[in-house]
């Protein structure tokens, strides 16, 4: 049924079905208590996966370190290490990824 308004207008609404940007991207803060939103572990892995893109040329040796939290460092070695061989793949340098509680699960080292 179509509603209208006092002005004779018709009367149209929207019903939200995704989730909000925020949330898709976020996770409930581990650090507050949940009061709070931080990036997810996954978002935090893509954004390693740019910034890797991004210095590629740059980076000398062999090796390319990552100095990331424990989750996140989970997850990159997780699913049979896909984004960790596309990252080897992208730099043909051989990756080493250390898990370090004391680095906020927002936060990434690259050496």
């Amino acid at each position: 049924m179509i509603s209208f308004t006092d002005f004779g207008l018709v009367a149209i609404t929207r019903k939200r079905v995704k989730q909000s940007l925020e949330r898709t991207l976020c996770q409930p803060c581990g650090y507050c208590s949940g009061a709070g939103w931080v990036k997810s572990v996954t978002t935090v892995c893509y954004e390693i996966l740019g910034e890797v893109k991004k210095m590629a040329t740059e980076l000398e040796g062999d090796t390319i370190t990552l100095r990331v939290h424990p989750d996140v460092a989970q997850a990159m070695k997780s699913k049979q290490g896909a984004l960790l061989s596309e990252i080897e793949a992208l730099t043909h340098k051989d990756i080493i990824i250390k898990g370090d509680p004391s680095v906020h699960q927002e936060r990434f080292e690259i050496y």
